[in-house]
């Protein structure tokens, strides 16, 4: 489905909208723009199938303002556009972030049927995701639920220094996480393979990952449910492969509401939930039985913070260049691949050669197999710790972990970094050697 604009814009605009019940082209009268500067809102959901309606929530500069909401890719481009009506809303109750913005409906926007599985803006600005049905190659899991967490809009996030909450909506503006926005942009951009993209919340029912052969977990996705995890682990253990480009990942259990709301208590003893193992408290506590180690092989105890004061070099320094995941990028060992992490994941580590290399703690991981790529030095709580860009496999028949542990990976300092390019590279051909079936360990 394309749309097909006039210029200027302040001639009156034809858009080709797709009938919901018919597959033919509807030509409908535009009006003026809408003016994006004041627009802003949030969806009824994170994500949709084709010929599902978006219910969104827009806020408005005027009342009865009759206009044309543009529908954006994340490059910028537009895709198609929806006549409306928009009024001024008002934030309701005290707790906007805690309960929703409340804002009265403001305008459906029906998905194509023919519209490609990706992260979409209304002007620019509220994001929704359309899914797909059809099989694909990598499934990437935009991380909404760590975006939720992090969104201070409506007076609180679940880390605002004062009265924490346990609870923070889904129902009120979230900004686009900006550790995924440069991986997103790299994954929307492939020709060479079926990509299609979905929500944490969508994790929740294993349906939606039958049809892949890869997942990729991207940005920094901190925030997980216990069936989420659970469906991750499925995946992999009947033969799905999975990228982690992402750091403190599984770091959080969170549980969902019936109200859109994501559920996350600091203290167990306040969490009303007497299932000890749905408590929302970190992964790695062993009350909750489920290790994040058991899962990606890394977890950010063993990691920690890139960019605080450590000895390391702001990247991945390289232990295995014979790696074929580093084909065509000319590293070296002891080269360092350009990488500035906030926060990093790292695998337990048993001693140093001679060199200054790690060695990596076997007894504690217990995989088939696994092999370093890359390591850089970081600090939590006044002391050191080890970054780990790893590949493993956990059994013989399971699917392929490769973790690249850094929650920069898909960030401006990661992909839209100085070594961008090699970033790309790496993930490229991790993607290219799953699917092929391709040896991705060194021997």
């Amino acid at each position: 489905m394309k749309t097909l604009l006039l210029r200027p814009y302040w001639l009156i605009l034809l858009t080709f909208l797709s009938c919901r019940k018919e597959n033919l082209i509807q030509i409908v009268p535009m009006t003026t723009l809408c003016q994006p500067a004041y627009i802003y809102g949030y969806c009824d959901k994170a994500s949709y199938f084709p010929g599902e309606v978006v219910k969104a929530y827009i806020q408005s500069w005027g009342n009865n303002i009759s206009c044309r909401l543009d529908i954006y890719k994340l490059t910028g481009e537009l895709v198609f556009s929806v006549p409306t009506i928009l009024n001024v809303q008002k934030v309701s109750g005290n707790k906007p972030s805690v309960t929703g913005y409340g804002f009265s409906f403001s305008v459906e926007i029906p998905i194509p049927l023919d519209l490609k599985s990706g992260i979409y803006l209304i002007e620019g600005q509220t994001l929704f995701i359309v899914k797909t049905m059809k099989a694909i190659d990598v499934l990437v899991v935009y991380p909404s639920n760590t975006a939720n967490a992090y969104c201070a809009n409506g007076g609180e996030s679940l880390y605002t220094v004062a009265n924490k909450p346990s609870f923070v909506s889904f129902l009120r503006p979230i900004p686009l996480q900006t550790n995924a926005i440069q991986g997103l942009k790299w994954f929307a951009s492939l020709a060479d393979f079926r990509v299609g993209f979905i929500s944490d919340h969508d994790l929740n029912d294993y349906e939606h990952l039958r049809g892949a052969k890869i997942i990729s977990i991207v940005g920094h996705s901190e925030y997980w449910t216990r069936k989420a995890r659970e469906n991750f682990d499925r995946f992999v253990r009947e033969g799905g492969h999975a990228l982690i480009l992402s750091g403190n990942t599984m770091w959080w259990q969170v549980r969902y509401s019936s109200d859109n709301q994501m559920i996350r208590y600091l203290n167990p003893a306040d969490d009303p939930e007497g299932e000890v193992l749905l408590k929302t408290i970190n992964w790695n506590a062993p009350s909750l039985q489920f290790s994040i180690l058991s899962s990606i092989g890394a977890d950010f105890p063993h990691g920690g913070y890139g960019l605080k004061s450590d000895r390391g070099w702001d990247g991945y320094k390289i232990v295995t260049p014979t790696s074929p995941l580093l084909e065509g990028t000319g590293l070296k060992k002891g080269d360092v691949l350009h990488l500035p992490s906030g926060e990093y994941d790292g695998v337990p580590i048993n001693s140093f050669d001679i060199d200054g290399y790690p060695q990596l703690d076997y007894s504690i991981l217990n995989f088939k197999k696994i092999e370093l790529i890359g390591f850089d030095r970081g600090s939590r709580f006044g002391k050191e710790t080890i970054g780990t860009f790893i590949v493993f496999k956990k059994s013989e028949t399971s699917g392929i972990i490769i973790n690249g542990a850094s929650y920069d990976w898909c960030s401006d300092k990661g992909m839209g970094g100085i070594n961008g390019d090699i970033i790309k590279k790496i993930t490229h051909n991790a993607i290219d050697k799953l699917l092929q079936n391709k040896p991705v360990f060194s021997n």
